[in-house]
């Protein structure tokens, strides 16, 4: 059963509890026997009853919440939205999901547009190792290719056995070229080496796949500042993105890998991939809220055009669908 679903056989239908409580009608109440007094008392014993069912439910939509990825921080921001003022009563869940969808839509409210400004513009890619960030950089070289842009592929990769190989043989099904190099070779000097060839070549955008080791952390810290500085010192280029590649079935280590890179280098957006393999994708609005940084692009599937513009209600409906 989805979230979604959950959710509304939690909280009910359309009608809140006021409107399914019953009326007495005059005649009704002539000819109750007992006291005002003990109507009085009764209906404080069911108000207090309805107020330990409703805390129980929002128990149990929190769980919901946690078990859909999303941490306990924004689980209790999405909560106190959810029983804020505005709805008389208990909620239905119509309700409770509007207000779920409405908060996530707002986390989500960040600069998600792709920028390719620059002569050439610079796009540094980096993610861990199994996230899908080769495929990811020739998805968006195709991209790039089908809006008449010219690219240039720099393949920075170079502790990976096989990653040069496998971003070369992308390249040729993308059609574009790349600065290639051998493994074990210095990173900031294939960067080097590729930025002269784009340059020289008026390339329009050139993409960099950069190591995503992160159990050697200070090896990786040190090579991604020191690619950066290559970038923006020897070249006197801005960095028009740096995208971190994030596995959308990660779940809650998506977080833990967004702030480990964002300590390296400032990182100015996600490409969310695998989004069409059972993910639950809480984690990603953690990292939004926490850390600021905007989804992109989202890869769903695995041939070449399955790259689009991240779509915030795609997402938040992908949350609220998911198992």
């Amino acid at each position: 059963m989805s979230f979604l679903s959950r959710v509304k056989q939690l909280f009910g239908g359309d009608k809140t509890l006021e409107e399914d409580s019953p009326v007495q009608t005059p005649e009704i109440a002539a000819e109750l026997q007992q006291p005002a007094v003990s109507d009085t008392a009764q209906a404080v014993h069911q108000q207090a009853g309805s107020t330990r069912g409703e805390l129980a439910d929002f128990d149990i939509l929190e769980e919901l919440l946690i078990d859909a990825g999303i941490d306990v921080d924004t689980t209790m921001s999405i909560l106190q939205e959810v029983r804020k003022g505005g709805l008389r009563g208990r909620p239905t869940g119509e309700q409770v999901i509007e207000r779920i969808r409405a908060k996530l839509n707002s986390v989500f409210d960040l600069d998600s547009a792709l920028h390719t400004t620059g002569s050439p513009a610079v796009i540094l890619v980096t993610g861990v190792n199994g996230a899908g960030k080769t495929s990811s950089i020739a998805k968006l070289a195709n991209m790039l290719k089908q809006q008449n842009r010219t690219v240039l592929l720099i393949a920075a990769d170079t502790f990976r056995a096989g990653a040069v190989d496998q971003l070369v043989i992308l390249a040729g099904r993308v059609g574009v070229p790349v600065m290639r190099s051998v493994e074990g070779q210095d990173p900031s000097s294939v960067v080097f080496n590729g930025l002269q060839k784009a340059v020289a070549d008026k390339v329009d955008v050139a993409v960099i796949d950069t190591a995503g080791r992160l159990e050697n952390k200070k090896n990786l810290t040190f090579e991604l500042q020191k690619v950066v500085r290559v970038i923006e010192t020897k070249f006197g280029l801005p960095l028009s993105e740096t995208l971190l590649v994030i596995d959308a079935t990660t779940g809650e280590n998506a977080l833990m890998q967004a702030r480990a890179f964002s300590e390296a280098i400032p990182i100015s957006g996600i490409i969310l991939t695998k989004i069409d393999s059972g993910a639950k994708g809480g984690s990603i609005v953690s990292i939004a809220r926490e850390l600021h940084i905007p989804i992109k692009l989202v890869c769903n599937g695995e041939t070449l055009m399955s790259i689009k513009p991240f779509d915030k209600d795609d997402i938040v409906n992908m949350i609220l669908l998911s198992e």
